[in-house]
């Protein structure tokens, strides 16, 4: 057959004939009726026009009445595929799901004109941050009161009694939720620094009644600790400190030392410090000099925080800078976390040199970056900076050398007026160091110019330093650690706020309060005892931020006075944060042109307002606006803002402007005689209870559920066990249609929400029964404040949040539109699923909505994943030829039903699976069709990455098809479903062997390469580093240019119900998989899987089966489960027919032989083409790797940490190939018509019959190719990733193309 010739049947011809006539008959359903009586009521009155592509109310006849005339009969085929999808879909979101009768229930809401005074909402919000800040500093205050005291009482009696946090009884210890570990909540503890001696101030004790107030008078407070001047920590509640703590601060059998934490230091000497760290590379160090020089250098770096600037330079003959920034040159940079760790990798790659020390060089290089920085930053005149050395004082001459350096130091100083001070650390061998050397490192701190001759001229006097001994690696955090002692005190009471950090003894995002303590001895002269200090939760701090919800078009942010971003919607939820946050400046957030003006005048400490007009392209914001030229969305936007007074906190509003007034519900009362069903159904077992798959459940009627942001007080509600009283008081007051009972601390609009969504309940208890429901896992709505309602009703985890879900977020991406979102593994035990939701316009009596319309409610339903492609074959019977494979994908590229994700496995299916990769030779085609997809980038700052997404146009008409005819035996055709943000393709390929090249990461999710995205480049979704001027903090190469992505969806958790509630209770729904005989029969439904592979993976059943997911999950028997409650293969019967291993053994390797020869002389040409390809990626590899380069000392090894060195050393792409390979199913050709539906399935519940075909798919799946380096200790560091059998013996890592949107 010729390549390229397309081939049908004549029954596909028929069915094309008939869909065409169906399309003009009066054969429709009572729903699409309805919608187009809506239409014509619309059309008599006025034309609005949605912005998403169609009318709303939309009318299906209409939106298939503007598609291209038909040119062939596969572009006939996917237009009657995509119509005849979107009637199903539709079908079932509005009886299934609920979307037309939810809709109808707005509609018949009143409503009142909503009035907004942003001044009034941003004074409510800093009054509350306010209070709880006046709390608690109010408890700080009373610990350092009483700290004073207790040293007045220690003066005339000894307080030294001891309790240590390593050596306590297990017994006393219980788990507290507020603090996440094991604690005692009655006494205190505490560690002691090595050297400390046994009669030292120590009023831990003493203290325990103070710290028990405070915690009684603030439940939600964490640690509190008193810090000594003399080296004791005291610590409450007692925690206990193991051998394998995983802080390694807290370790018991190391040295602790807690006056070199960065909190300490910079609550005694609370002034930024600007530090200069040279260390001593030069050849007269021994290695072991060096260790302790580059350890001590690291310590230093480690007490330093982000208002710290330091610099790090190894000196021998030469000076050598770190290279991961060009700052690290010329310039201090902020002690973030990113600059210490670049920081501390430059150390540890310094190795000894080959010359002598140059001191001259390097003291005149410290003191030009101190010059070059106080410049940049315009400091006062009393700043100070500190010059750390590191080395052995080793000279070559030393008379005249030394004058030099000395001389060198007397100007360089002057110049700064003698604010640097010199602090030596002399590296110390037993009898290998001279006293001359000691003398000179101590004249170094001294900076003892007159001992040497040397004249210098400073109105201020210089401020010596000092010289310690270093000889070992013990003592380091007492010794160079309290290196910040020598600058200038600055006696003060005032508290401290840390930037947000994770919690090193308990677990979560804290931030932390402190103040120095003083003894006065006498007028002027003050004893520093030591610091106190709270740990506050973040979620407690930043509740009213988190939940803040006033609209679509409204958000809230938090910041500092020095412009670092505490809280923004992009941002996670303080109590899910897991790793160390980036600390991330406004201004990359709120890229509005002119913000920097709004910015100053945040940080400026005073209150204002100011309105920015901003253009967004609408592919990558979903913010209202009026629409101009190109796509592009200009609106106006108000920013209100006030410090919260007393802190350096500033909180911030934002308004997206409509020309519009805001509309709210009125009053609404429950339904008579509806009864609310509270989700806490453990509180309350009944004989109705049953279990929802791993859910304990009821199908009496939905559930209620009110995430933590329906609360007044979210971090409470989340902190105290829901008890049958408190449930039945909130159930009385939710369904009190009088107005009399109290409120038991929801939100004033709670009531009403509840009210409108409780009238879904009836749809979803009452609908018919068809066989659709075999393939629902669960129907849900939600609304913006937080009320979520599901059925079957079912427990939750109280810190579920349904509007931060992917199919609630892709409802609002897509308003008007039904959305289906890319696969998931559901957490609740039904495999993986699809979900089915759109969003509910905000009510109209009249029925007509446009797309400015405020999003009220987000309705759907989770359909199991084969369910989707079991709807595509029952459409398109042809799916099922040889040479055709037919799929769907969302609006972002990921794949919804494909022959791929239906493929036995014994991992199951890999979620998030990209056109990009499973259609290779499509996705590089579509590419260059202008218009219908584009490639976007947008910075994730909750890592630190740009991530790199497709978005499809969901206006897109008409049906595409090949643009480039490289591929003559592969014809594809793509067109969106109606009404949708999906597509549905079609590929017929006559050809075995076709190649497309899409690069993909396959160790991590780097791009291949990121210096440039191009949009007609094929490339799996993707991630690159976020570079940042570590000096400036600004982003490098225009990166702020890229929106921030969107917050994360979240993770769903089970909540945790006692296994005594559920032991004995039946199932909710039997499936009956043993009854299931048919594959046909079997596919798609809940919790079944058809038996198909043994354990190994590989080896067919001589019988295959239908049975639950635990003994067969992803068709492979015995496979493991990602619920972990496989059925193992020793638990049943083996299936596997055996043959003898000697005749077997011998057939195979004959065949091995022949297929090889065959092999290697058809595909010569084809190899080395591609080896062809693979050697020209590969010297662009090698060039990106040289972008870091730099000119070095010959006995420097090269540091490596550039980003094309990066994407060099963990990189690597696959090739992709269609080709007939051998296997053992075909599971596209396997369906039989199940005789479960009934005449009101409406066609959407059946399948259409057809014969086995021993011929297996041509779906597209990745050939690995070898790195082209390979960084085995990267590799190692990593978790392994997701493993797919390709074939029958390749085995290969899969990319998982999981990406923030934006």
């Amino acid at each position: 057959m010729a390549a390229g010739t397309l081939v049908f049947s004549p029954a596909v011809l028929l069915m094309v004939l008939l869909w065409s006539a169906l399309g003009n008959s009066g054969l429709e359903s009572e729903i699409a009726a309805n919608r187009r009586t809506l239409v014509t009521k619309r059309d008599a009155s006025e034309n609005r026009h949605d912005l998403t592509g169609g009318d709303l109310p939309f009318d299906l006849d209409s939106l298939f009445g503007r598609m291209s005339p038909v040119r062939d009969s596969m572009e006939a085929t996917v237009e009657v595929a995509a119509r005849a999808l979107a009637e199903t879909l539709h079908k079932l979101g509005d009886k299934k799901v609920g979307v037309l009768p939810m809709q109808k229930i707005y509609d018949s809401l009143s409503y009142s004109v909503k009035s907004s005074n942003e001044q009034q909402t941003i004074q409510q919000l800093t009054r509350n941050l306010r209070d709880k800040l006046d709390k608690y500093m109010g408890a700080l205050d009373i610990l350092r009161s009483s700290v004073e005291n207790l040293y007045r009482t220690h003066l005339r009696q000894v307080l030294s009694h001891r309790n240590g946090c390593c050596y306590l009884d297990g017994s006393l210890l219980h788990y507290d939720n507020t603090f996440q570990t094991n604690i005692s909540r009655k006494i205190s503890c505490d560690r002691i620094a090595t050297g400390t001696p046994s009669r030292m101030f120590n009023p831990g004790r003493n203290l325990t009644r103070v710290f028990s107030d405070n915690l009684y008078d603030s439940p939600f407070l964490k640690w509190q600790y008193f810090s000594s001047e003399d080296g004791i920590f005291n610590v409450f509640p007692a925690h206990r400190f193991t051998t394998q703590h995983r802080h390694g601060d807290f370790r018991c059998e190391e040295g602790f030392e807690h006056r070199n934490r960065p909190l300490y230091s910079a609550t005694v000497r609370p002034g930024p410090k600007y530090v200069v760290i040279i260390v001593d590379r030069g050849v007269a160090l021994s290695e072991d000099k060096l260790r302790i020089a580059k350890q001590a250098a690291q310590m230093v770096i480690s007490t330093l925080l982000e208002q710290d600037k330091v610099a790090v330079l190894g000196l021998s003959s030469r000076v050598k800078t770190s290279t991961e920034d060009e700052c690290f040159r010329h310039l201090l940079a902020p002690a973030s976390q990113q600059v210490k760790q670049k920081l501390t990798r430059f150390i540890d790659d310094i190795k000894l040199g080959k010359g002598m020390t140059d001191h001259t060089l390097g003291f005149q290089e410290a003191f030009n970056m101190i010059s070059n920085t106080f410049q940049a930053d315009s400091v006062g005149a009393e700043t100070e900076a500190l010059i750390l050395y590191m080395g052995s004082g080793n000279i070559s001459d030393e008379g005249q050398e030394v004058t030099n350096i000395m001389s060198t130091l007397g100007s360089e100083n002057s110049r700064l007026d003698n604010r640097a001070i010199i602090m030596t650390y002399a590296l110390v061998d037993d009898g290998k160091t001279s006293l001359s050397e000691l003398g000179f490192l101590r004249d170094l701190a001294n900076q003892d110019y007159q001992k040497y001759g040397v004249t210098w001229k400073s109105s201020r006097p210089v401020k010596r330093g000092t010289m310690t001994v270093l000889n070992s690696l013990s003592n380091l955090g007492s010794t160079v650690g309290r290196f910040y002692t020598v600058l200038s005190a600055n006696v003060t009471s005032q508290t401290h706020f840390s930037l947000p950090y994770m919690d090193s003894m308990g677990e979560g995002l804290i931030l932390t309060i402190t103040q120095p303590v003083y003894y006065s001895k006498r007028e002027g002269e003050h004893l520093l005892l030591g610091i106190v200090g709270i740990d506050l939760s973040m979620a407690d701090l930043m509740e009213d931020m988190t939940y803040f919800e006033e609209g679509q078009s409204t958000y809230a942010f938090v910041i500092n006075r020095h412009g670092y971003t505490l809280m923004h919607p992009t941002l996670q939820r303080p109590s899910l944060v897991k790793q160390q946050p980036l600390h991330t400046d406004i201004s990359h957030f709120e890229q509005v042109p002119d913000f920097q003006s709004v910015r100053q005048g945040m940080v400026s400490g005073s209150s204002g307002t100011k309105s920015l007009a901003a253009i967004y392209n609408t592919t990558m914001m979903g913010r209202p606006g009026r629409q101009v030229d190109n796509g592009l969305l200009l609106y106006n936007i108000t920013y209100t803002w006030a410090p919260v007074e007393g802190t350096p906190f500033i909180i911030a509003t934002a308004i997206l402007e409509e020309d519009r007034e805001g509309r709210q519900l009125m009053s609404t009362n429950s339904p008579a005689g509806h009864h609310l069903l509270y989700h806490r159904l453990d509180l309350w077992l009944t004989g109705s209870t049953c279990m929802h798959l791993k859910q304990l459940a009821t199908l009496e009627t939905a559930a209620l559920m009110l995430s933590p942001g329906s609360f007044q007080d979210p971090y409470e509600h989340l902190h105290q066990p829901e008890t049958q009283r408190m449930v039945q008081h909130l159930t009385l007051y939710l369904t009190d249609n009088t107005g009399l009972l109290a409120n038991p601390g929801v939100k004033p609009t709670i009531k009403d929400d509840v009210a409108a969504t409780s009238r879904i309940s009836k749809h979803w208890t009452s609908d018919e029964h068809s066989g659709v429901e075999d393939y629902i896992v669960r129907r849900y709505a939600a609304t913006p404040s937080g009320v979520y309602r599901m059925y079957p009703g079912a427990v939750m985890d109280k810190s579920f949040d349904a509007t931060r879900t992917q199919w609630y977020t892709h409802a609002l991406e897509n308003p008007g539109r039904l959305t289906l979102s890319a696969p998931h593994l559901d957490a609740f035990g039904a495999g993986y699923v699809v979900a089915l939701s759109q969003g509910i316009w905000e009510g109209r009596l009249d029925g007509y909505h446009q797309s400015s319309d405020d999003i009220v409610a987000v309705v759907g339903a989770d359909f199991t994943l084969r369910y989707f492609y079991k709807l595509l074959v029952d459409t398109l019977p042809l799916c099922q030829e040889d040479s055709i494979r037919c799929f769907i994908f969302d609006d972002k590229g990921y794949m919804v039903a494909h022959p791929g994700l239906i493929e036995p496995s014994r991992q199951g299916p890999i979620e998030q699976r990209h056109i990009t990769h499973m259609e290779p030779l499509v996705a590089n085609d579509i590419l260059n069709h202008r218009g219908f997809v584009h490639k976007n980038m947008c910075n994730s700052y909750n890592d630190r990455t740009i991530q790199r997404l497709y978005q499809f146009n969901t206006s897109f008409q008409g049906v595409l098809t090949n643009l480039i005819h490289g591929e003559h035996c592969s014809k594809y055709r793509i067109m969106l479903i109606p009404g949708t943000n999906s597509f549905v393709g079609i590929v017929n390929q006559t050809c075995d062997v076709i190649t497309a090249f899409c690069p993909c990461s396959m160790v991590d999710r780097l791009c291949l390469n990121c210096h440039r995205m191009e949009q007609t480049e094929c490339e799996c979704p993707c991630e690159c580093p976020l570079e940042l001027q570590q000096c400036s903090g600004q982003l490098a190469k225009n990166e702020d240019r890229n929106p921030s992505c969107s917050t994360r969806h979240e993770p769903i958790v089970l909540p945790p119900v006692d296994p005594a509630n559920t032991e004995g209770v039946p199932q909710c729904f039997n499936s009956d998989c043993s009854s299931r005989k048919t594959y046909g029969d079997c596919f798609g439904v809940l919790d079944c899987e058809w038996c198909m592979l043994g354990p190994d993976g590989e080896t067919p059943l001589e019988k295959e089966y239908c049975a639950s997911q635990r003994v067969c999950f992803g068709g492979v028997v015995g496979s493991r489960s990602p619920y972990a409650d496989e059925v193992t293969a020793n638990q049943f019967p083996r299936r596997v027919h055996n043959a003898p291993v000697g005749p077997v053994a011998g057939g195979i390797m004959a065949v091995i032989l022949v297929f090889a020869l065959a092999i290697y002389f058809y595909r010569h040409h084809v190899h080395r083409l591609q080896r062809q390809q693979t050697l020209q990626n590969a010297e662009t590899t090698m060039r990106m790797s040289q972008l870091d380069e730099r000119d070095e000392e010959p006995d420097d090894p090269p540091e490596n940490h550039g980003i094309g060195s990066f994407l060099l050393d963990h990189t690597s792409f696959f090739l992709a190939t269609i080709e007939r390979r051998p296997s053992h199913h075909d599971r596209r050709n396997r369906y039989s018509r199940s005789t479960r539906g009934t005449d009101s399935d409406h066609g959407y519940s059946t399948m259409t019959p057809h014969e086995d075909s021993e011929n297996p798919p041509a779906y597209l799946e990745p050939l690995v190719l070898e790195p082209l380096t390979a960084d085995k200790n990267y590799s190692e560091r990593l978790d392994p990733p997701p493993q797919t059998m390709l074939g029958n013996k390749l085995q290969a890592p899969v990319q998982v193309h999981m990406v923030d949107t934006c």
